[in-house]
């Protein structure tokens, strides 16, 4: 029930203590991202970012795009993330960051892992020095993921 639990976070989300969100991207702005980035976002990704484009729970937060990716400031933004990280780390073309632990490690949409719906795994993987290592699989979807961060955060 993945998308349920992906419609069941968005309807949660605002509840959630210090709650903020984006406004939403536009279907241009989101081509425009997929263009930069190579991939083509999931269904649930599409309407994540046509919705809220990025959230912010008690300081937690699930990035957004924003099309200022040459800046210094990578964090909230999956668009400067994954070309900074495939520029200089040799990140996986088919990792999108979208969630920062705070322990070294981040969140990753792999798009090389599509489940039935075409919805991507997500995943855990932290820089070892060397390379990007997958350390575990933590969602089967953004809807689950995200589900699971609000049930957290409530």
């Amino acid at each position: 029930m993945s998308y349920e639990d992906f419609k069941q976070a968005i309807r949660l989300a605002a509840d959630c203590e210090f709650f903020t969100s984006g406004s939403g991207l536009s279907a241009n702005e989101i081509y425009k991202a997929e263009q930069i980035l190579g991939i083509e976002f999931s269904p649930q990704m599409v309407e994540y970012y046509k919705k809220l484009n990025y959230v912010s729970l008690l300081g937690s937060e699930i990035f957004g795009i924003e099309f200022e990716y040459d800046s210094a400031i990578l964090e909230g933004n999956s668009l400067a993330y994954t070309l900074y990280e495939r520029c200089n780390y040799g990140l996986p073309k088919q990792w999108i960051p979208i969630y920062n632990f705070n322990d070294g490690s981040l969140a990753f949409l792999d798009y090389s892992s599509l489940n039935m719906s075409n919805e991507p795994s997500v995943i855990r993987a932290l820089y070892n020095g060397e390379r990007y290592q997958k350390m575990e699989r933590v969602a089967e979807d953004f809807g689950s993921f995200m589900l699971s961060l609000i049930e957290e955060n409530s």
